[in-house]
């Protein structure tokens, strides 16, 4: 009886059970701060690079170029001194911040294919029919933009993609490619009438 007492008493003993469920718990609940730490911090970086690419925008629709740069690094060089604040834009093995630019005549003109002669009637653009190469590359485009930035008076969309890396654990198998997040933010200006000339066709 004493020996069947005493193996009731060590099945029935509740010492380390607490610690014992911490132990099965805790990684899910580190999993899960980690994560909802991560979400505010891509949040906070999404913003941070929304205002970053507004400034730069802004300084691009006035023409500025700094003394010694050209105006692609004046622009570049506004973007990276914001969004340093928050975001790291000088990687080593990755491109931190890029930078893609669409020139327009007007705000009708974006996202509007270059102009041709339906010769067939069948709505689409077939070889051999003419067309107006406004972007002067010398092709029929289904988006008329122009590359650069702009001259006066034209509408330039700026759109700025920054590869957040992922730190949170498995995170990365739901979203984002290889453990990265690509934060992309856009801005649609009109340069101002600066003296450099406006918008003209092919030279």
């Amino acid at each position: 009886m004493r020996r069947l007492s005493q193996v009731q008493r060590y099945f029935g003993c509740q010492d380390g059970a607490t610690a014992v469920e911490f132990a099965l718990i805790s990684p899910i609940l580190f999993l899960l701060v980690m994560g909802i730490v991560e979400s505010g911090l891509i949040m906070s970086a999404q913003n941070t690079l929304e205002s970053a690419t507004y400034v730069a925008s802004r300084t691009g629709r006035t023409g500025f170029v700094e003394t010694g740069k050209t105006q692609e690094e004046t622009i570049m060089d506004t973007l990276k001194e914001r969004a340093s604040l928050f975001l790291d834009t000088n990687y080593v093995s990755i491109d931190a911040m890029t930078v893609a630019t669409k020139t327009y005549a007007g705000f009708d003109d974006i996202n509007e294919p270059e102009p041709f002669v339906d010769a067939n009637g069948n709505g689409v653009r077939d070889n051999g029919e003419n067309f107006t190469d406004i972007n002067c590359n010398g092709q029929w485009d289904e988006d008329r933009a122009g590359s650069g930035f702009g001259g006066s008076g034209e509408i330039v969309v700026y759109t700025v993609t920054y590869p957040w890396p992922l730190f949170t654990p498995l995170v990365g198998e739901f979203i984002g490619t290889d453990g990265i997040v690509t934060l992309t933010s856009r801005a649609v200006v009109k340069n101002e009438p600066y003296s450099s000339g406006g918008p003209g066709g092919c030279s």
